[in-house]
């Protein structure tokens, strides 16, 4: 039940990103000084930010933007991690002990010290989010992975299989990766939501795209000014973020949850 309630909210979410800043008519990035800050009205129905621009229209792209970057970083860092963390379970020795270290990095610089680190040499943008997140973003899928691993390699039908001589690409692809598949993919989903908070907690620091482009940290970063004289700037994208992490986390609940008896 929670997860389709949870793929159900993000279902509305992919589709209000996706199909607002198409039907609105509102230019998301092109300011309007004359409309600046309106109440929620009929022609703009979360009202106008501080430059004019339609908030529920700029909601809706910089979500898109969100989501986009959220996703393309998550499958970076899955496809790296897989492949890494599934070749070091097999093979173990030397690549079993960089996946070691590699963990014990990701734990000693957590990715958004890094970032910060980062933001004092490269301009703001995706190359900067990209650089910041991925290096150690694949090491929690890698650790699933090599541990999935292990345990499959050690059944006895993939020792039948070497036994044969089946080359180790033939087992991770057609043996061990089928088997491996439900770990990752639900250790993907879950980084996928700590990657969004992540992606929009750089951009809230100043790290993420250069305006006019924006996220919803962006968004709730330009609104901090104007907190008390108009709280909604800030409170509609943290409200879409939360929607979002929420629907994701009771996705991925769900996945745990016992399944009824026929």
């Amino acid at each position: 039940m929670r997860g389709r309630a949870g793929i159900a909210m993000l279902a509305v979410v992919v589709l209000f990103c996706l199909l607002t800043p198409t039907l609105s008519g509102y230019d998301p990035h092109l300011p309007d000084l004359e409309h600046a800050l309106l109440p929620a009205s009929t022609e703009h129905w979360l009202g106008t930010d501080q430059l004019g621009r339609d908030l529920l229209t700029r909601t809706a792209a910089a979500g898109r933007m969100s989501l986009l970057f959220a996703l393309a970083i998550t499958a970076i860092t899955t496809i790296l991690g897989t492949l890494f963390g599934a070749a070091a379970g097999l093979a173990g020795g030397v690549p079993d002990r960089l996946l070691r270290l590699a963990a014990t990095m990701a734990l000693a610089l957590p990715g958004l010290t890094l970032a910060l680190a980062l933001a004092g040499v490269l301009p703001p943008g995706d190359v900067a989010v990209l650089t910041a997140l991925v290096p150690l973003g694949w090491v929690n899928c890698g650790l699933v992975a090599h541990t999935a691993t292990r345990r499959v390699a050690s059944s006895d039908y993939v020792l039948a299989v070497r036994a044969i001589g089946a080359s180790p690409l033939y087992l991770l692809r057609r043996t061990i990766g089928p088997h491996i598949a439900g770990p990752v993919l639900t250790v993907a989903t879950a980084d996928f939501a700590r990657t969004l908070i992540a992606v929009t907690s750089l951009s809230f620091l100043g790290i993420g795209l250069p305006p006019p482009e924006t996220d919803w940290g962006g968004m709730v970063s330009e609104a901090t000014p104007l907190l008390v004289a108009a709280p909604r700037l800030a409170i509609v994208p943290a409200l879409a973020l939360a929607v979002t992490g929420l629907a994701v986390a009771l996705a991925v609940d769900a996945r745990h949850e016992p399944r009824r008896p026929d």
